[in-house]
């Protein structure tokens, strides 16, 4: 039954989706529109989206709530996009739900699925609040059918400019989660937090700038966590938790796959120029000396030049290997760029050798980095 689902879904168009919140809307209704029968926290950014959720969803657990999470992409597992008080959704419930959606009749997309799936599950299973991660965007996101208690959005910069368009643009989408009378937080900065504030004042919303990274004791590495968690505690305190259930809630919050370390290996999904800075400044502060070995890989439609320039130094090397996704930069094209930057690097196309060349490398700091689909899978052999 699971494979079934998982063979429909893949059917489905993953990426190219329609802009439009009509099919999301369809589905939702002959379900009897169970995403009005919990409160929800609605969360999206270009970066640190997804650690912000989890902070959150630790918080609210940590003030006695049943607390539903969803999320994207899964690393390993579907089942890790839906999760209640942490624990993944199972596999038999998983299936359960998907056959839901997919009996309503309406053709919808790949998320709008997975998104409708997540809502009525939360409802059936009784959660007092959901945490939502946006897909991609804010306003015409399949998740934008809610009235949250708060709308988050961690930072903005540039990233799926074709679908989005500029700075401005990718703003002004993200800024569409912002409903009428519904307070918003961000750590936004420049442009992007004037447009922000133009919608927020539109929409009457209460505008809480996060404006510096916290000092508290977090579960989770990397410099760039510290930014997400001052963006959680902003939020949870506009919710109303008290400090102690907040601070507590940090220490024990995990999140896979982003400044992970795992037998001696650093895992870190950084997939576009700012999530690159962010790990590269982390790199920096944590292990400031000694050579570094790296297995590399992103998608085709991601700035991976910006990505390259950020992320290596001179005396680097890198193993540059495909993440599993047919949208995968060539690893050909990736060991071009690097050569002509003068860091030295092989191409392979099997990750299993990838890794195994990692491992016996000389390095002294060893990481994996780029696309998640490549973070997923080198997981398993960690």
């Amino acid at each position: 039954m699971f494979e079934d689902a998982l063979k429909y879904l893949n059917g489905l168009t993953v990426f190219g989706i329609r802009p439009g919140l009509e099919r999301i809307g369809k589905i939702l209704a002959v379900l009897g529109n169970p995403e009005k029968n919990y409160a929800t926290v609605h969360v999206t950014g270009t970066n640190g989206k997804g650690s912000v959720s989890a902070m959150l969803a630790e918080i609210l657990k940590a003030d006695g709530r049943r607390v539903g999470l969803f999320t994207s992409p899964h690393l390993e597992s579907y089942c890790e996009r839906i999760k209640i008080d942490g624990e993944n959704i199972s596999e038999e419930d998983f299936a359960a739900q998907i056959e839901r959606v997919k009996s309503c009749g309406v053709a919808a997309s790949h998320f709008e699925v997975l998104t409708a799936a997540a809502y009525e599950y939360f409802s059936r299973r009784k959660v007092d609040v959901a945490v939502i991660e946006v897909g991609i965007g804010g306003l015409w996101d399949s998740t934008n059918v809610i009235t949250p208690l708060v709308s988050v959005i961690t930072n903005v910069a540039l990233e799926h400019e074709q679908t989005l368009g500029d700075l401005e643009g990718i703003a002004r989408n993200k800024a569409g989660i912002i409903k009428l009378g519904v307070p918003c937080v961000t750590a936004a900065t420049g442009l992007a937090l004037e447009v922000i504030k133009e919608v927020a004042r539109e929409k009457n919303s209460r505008l809480y700038e996060v404006a510096a990274p916290t000092d508290v004791e977090i579960n989770l590495r990397g410099e760039y966590q510290k930014w997400n968690a001052a963006v959680a505690i902003q939020a949870a305190r506009v919710l109303g938790i008290a400090d102690e259930k907040i601070f507590s809630a940090l220490k024990k919050v995990e999140w896979a796959g982003r400044f992970e370390k795992i037998g001696g290996v650093i895992l870190d999904g950084a997939h576009n120029p700012h999530g690159a800075k962010a790990l590269r400044e982390s790199l920096d502060a944590n292990f400031p000396a000694g050579k570094r070995v790296w297995i590399f890989g992103v998608l085709a439609d991601k700035n991976f030049d910006a990505m390259i320039e950020i992320l290596f130094r001179a005396d680097d090397f890198v193993i540059v290997t495909p993440p599993e996704s047919e949208r995968a930069a060539s690893t050909e094209l990736i060991c071009g760029r690097l050569k002509s930057r003068g860091i030295e690097n092989i191409g392979v196309e099997d990750l299993a050798e990838a890794v195994a060349l990692l491992k016996k490398s000389a390095g002294d700091v060893k990481i994996v980095a780029g696309s998640l689909y490549l973070i997923g899978a080198a997981r398993k052999f960690f």
